[in-house]
């Protein structure tokens, strides 16, 4: 293990006890209070469409198998009448995965779209740009695209400095740095009220297999370490993820390879550096994995669908007693409210991490 690898895997480690659960406290991870927990979640019928208007009773919620009481809900969305529910939509453009020539024109893609119906966006808005030396994030959420597209344009374009030829080594300090950046993203949206939708726009990290790398157990320690402090602080932001590919497949390539790592991982011994590819991490916080089209404009808007309408669910975790460090959360309906509205999908967090063993 590199010495850089080996700083950032001891920073996170520390920055993972404020998002944590302590497994004799019970403190929950998302930090929203010292007792609850808070789970956002976008029921979709036909053609995608949200499905509003259920009462509380129609949801029921599991956390680690155990049926939970659901204390209380909020519903919000774009699209409602009246006062909105804070959310928040941040553009990431990762110039850290992506070729120069590749990123220039998502770039420009993503100031054409912020300049669509006249630079009048449905909902705030922050742009991040991200290189390999440095992270730089639009001052404020803001409605005005026209600012944003500018802001896009003005900001340097990412000069590479790990090169992709670099091999090996060059690959997992891309990685690495390209989380520790999600990690801060996510650490500084925490602080933020509301719901945020990320669209990052990359093809994402190379997944690097574990009988590739030859991984001994400090290596599968970092990356399980690594996925549990992911997975909290995009919990603890309320941060729904989704990453659009605006590359598509390279030559050998298989897009769906990431879907033979959605399993949630359990103990380090079960950890491959796949379960940290973006596409899991997306998967896992309930966000899309759009990589079939180019259209980098059309795929921010289906991502936004999301924000027309969801549920906001507030339960009490009880302590766990089996001492397993991953709690899987299920949401579903109740038989009546299925039968009254028919098909359906419902988008959300998929679990959360207590204390590590």
């Amino acid at each position: 293990m590199s010495d850089w690898v080996r700083t950032w895997t001891v920073a996170l480690a520390l920055a993972m006890t404020t998002t944590c659960w302590a497994a004799d406290t019970g403190k929950p991870a998302n930090g929203t209070s010292a007792a609850h927990l808070l789970v956002d979640v976008t029921v979709t019928g036909e053609h995608g469409n949200p499905v509003m208007g259920l009462s509380p009773f129609a949801f029921h919620v599991t956390d680690d198998g155990v049926a939970q009481k659901v204390l209380a809900i909020q519903s919000g969305g774009l699209m409602l009448p009246g006062s909105k529910t804070p959310a928040e939509m941040v553009i990431v453009l990762d110039g850290v995965n992506s070729e120069w020539k590749k990123m220039q024109l998502a770039r420009q893609d993503v100031a054409k779209f912020l300049r669509r119906r006249g630079g009048k966006l449905s909902v705030p808005t922050r742009i991040v740009v991200l290189s390999d030396t440095w992270m730089k994030i639009s001052p404020q959420a803001t409605e005005d695209g026209n600012a944003l597209a500018k802001y896009v344009e003005q900001t340097e374009n990412p000069v590479h400095t790990l090169r992709f030829q670099a091999g090996y080594y060059g690959e997992l300090d891309r990685a690495m740095w390209t989380m520790d950046q999600m990690y801060k993203l996510a650490h500084l949206e925490a602080v933020e009220p509301g719901r945020k939708l990320v669209v990052w726009i990359s093809h994402g990290w190379h997944p690097l297999a574990r009988d590739y790398l030859a991984m001994d157990e400090g290596d599968l320690k970092r990356d399980f370490d690594l996925d549990v402090g992911l997975t909290n602080a995009l919990l603890q932001a309320r941060i729904t993820l989704t990453s659009i590919d605006p590359i598509l497949a390279l030559p050998g390539e298989n897009l769906n390879y990431y879907r033979a790592f959605l399993k949630p991982v359990e103990k380090w011994e079960q950890v491959d550096t796949p379960n940290l590819l973006l596409q899991v991490l997306a998967t896992h916080t309930g966000g899309m994995v759009l990589n079939q089209s180019t259209d980098i404009q059309g795929e921010i808007e289906q991502a936004m669908k999301t924000l027309n309408g969801w549920y906001t669910l507030v339960y009490s975790p009880k302590a766990p007693e089996d001492g397993k460090p991953y709690h899987p959360i299920l949401v579903t309906l109740a038989p009546d409210a299925t039968a009254q509205t028919g098909r359906i999908e419902i988008h959300g967090p998929q679990g959360y991490y207590t204390s590590t063993p």
